[in-house]
C-alpha cells in the first residue's frame, strides 16, 4: 500500500487535484482510498437524524451502518487515529491512500502552493513534490517513484 499526503492552504485546489488523481488511478485499476482531515474546527458534517448517529451520540465509540452497496463508519477519533485508519485500509487491500491535510504529520507530501513564495514550505516537512500546473505529469512522476510512499517504510513517522 502507498500513502501520499496532499497539503495546501484553503482553496489551493486540493480537492480538485485529489479527485483528478482518484480518477487517474482507478482507470489504472488501483484500489484507492482517501482520508480527509477536517482541520477547520468542529466536527465533520453528518446526518444527525440517523440511528447510527444516535448510537454514537449516546456513547458508542464506533458505529457502522451497512447498506446495500456501502457502509458508513463513525468513530471516536481516539479509537481510530491516523495509523489505525491506515492499518484498517491496508486490511481492505487498498493500493493507494491519499490523505488530504494533517499538515503536521511528517509523511511524504505533495504540496499545492499559491505561488513560489507560499509560506507553506516553511511550515511542513517531508515535501517530495510540488504541484504546479500539470496534474497528470505529476501523477506519472509519483507512480514512477512509489517506493517513496510505501506504507511499511513510513509507518515510523506516525
Amino acid at each position: 500500500m502507498y500513502v501520499v499526503q496532499v497539503v495546501g492552504y484553503k482553496n489551493s485546489g486540493k480537492t480538485t487535484f485529489i479527485s483528478q488523481w482518484i480518477e487517474y488511478l482507478t482507470k489504472k485499476n488501483y484500489q484507492v482510498a482517501t482520508i480527509k482531515h477536517h482541520g477547520h474546527g468542529g466536527e465533520p458534517d453528518q446526518v444527525q437524524e440517523t440511528d447510527g448517529y444516535q448510537h454514537f451520540n449516546q456513547g458508542a465509540k464506533v458505529t457502522t451502518v451497512v447498506g446495500e452497496n456501502q457502509l458508513l463508519i463513525t468513530a471516536d477519533k481516539k479509537k481510530l487515529p491516523l495509523q489505525s485508519l491506515l492499518l484498517f485500509y491496508q486490511s481492505m487491500n487498498i493500493d493507494v491512500v491519499i490523505i488530504e491535510g494533517y499538515k503536521q504529520v511528517p509523511l511524504p507530501k505533495i504540496a499545492l502552493l499559491y505561488s513560489k513564495e507560499d509560506p507553506l514550505l516553511e511550515k511542513v516537512e517531508n515535501v517530495k513534490y510540488i504541484y504546479q500546473e500539470n496534474a497528470e505529469q505529476l501523477f506519472n512522476i509519483v507512480e514512477a517513484n512509489w517506493h517513496e510512499f510505501e506504507f511499511e517504510k513510513i509507518k515510523p513517522f506516525l
